[in-house]
């Protein structure tokens, strides 16, 4: 399981169809193991299986017949890694920027939320991320758990049962656009600023109770991650 939690499940497939390829083992037109199989084999969920497999068939890479399964498809073994690419890159780049469509409706409201019902005890959970932030410039590890404490902190503040079990339940959709749009924005020590800036401001604002302030420096803050993802995508 451990091996799942370092890698997406299609890049697990990816390497197991590259190295039968590459060996002979799987030849064009062969059979993939069932869903059942693989999910089994990698200890993931089914539905894992068949996001994986999707993206796969995607590049071209599989195909599949109804009611007989999966397929190795006529491909060669240089051209798989290059369509595989090209898919994935766009799938991640996709699914990344819904993610922060949904937390740019969700956020924004539970940082107005919280800049009106937030206690002495969550600002200072907040102000505790925001510290933890502040010293990881030169730690990745702890600069994604704290940016993600900070954002999951001001969701505890709105005191609404509902919404914060549904950021909980988003936690690790949460973390994977942390992780990605912080390779992107921390590539200089002006985006470093830029962003500790821009949590401050919403940590001062949620701390002073002004929920429109908040509401907005929240949307604002994402909306900018989006722009520049989209920049990146193009």
């Amino acid at each position: 399981m451990s091996q799942v939690g370092k890698e997406k499940v299609y890049e697990i497939i990816f390497r197991k169809i590259q190295k039968d390829i590459t060996e002979g083992k799987l030849a064009v037109g062969d059979k993939m193991p069932s869903e059942r199989e693989l999910a089994a084999q990698y200890q993931v969920s089914r539905t894992s299986i068949r996001e994986a497999m999707r993206v796969l068939e995607l590049g071209d890479v599989v195909g599949m017949r109804q009611g007989d399964g999966t397929f190795n498809k006529n491909v060669t073994f240089s051209s798989i890694k290059d369509k595989l690419a090209h898919v994935l890159t766009q799938s991640d780049k996709a699914l990344l920027y819904e993610m922060l469509e949904l937390r740019l409706i969700l956020e924004s409201q539970c940082a107005a939320l919280a800049a009106m019902r937030a206690t002495s005890q969550d600002i200072r959970q907040i102000a505790k991320a925001l510290e933890m932030m502040k010293q990881a410039r030169e730690d990745e590890a702890l600069g994604v758990q704290s940016d993600l404490d900070f954002h999951l902190a001001i969701a505890e503040a709105t005191h609404n049962t509902v919404l914060q079990q549904l950021i909980s339940s988003l936690t690790p959709h949460v973390r994977n656009t942390i992780e990605a749009t912080r390779r992107h924005r921390l590539v200089s020590s002006d985006h470093y600023e830029q962003t500790f800036e821009e949590h401050k401001a919403i940590y001062i604002a949620i701390s002073r109770g002004d929920s429109d302030v908040a509401k907005e420096l929240m949307e604002n803050h994402i909306r900018r991650i989006r722009q520049e993802i989209s920049e990146l995508s193009v």
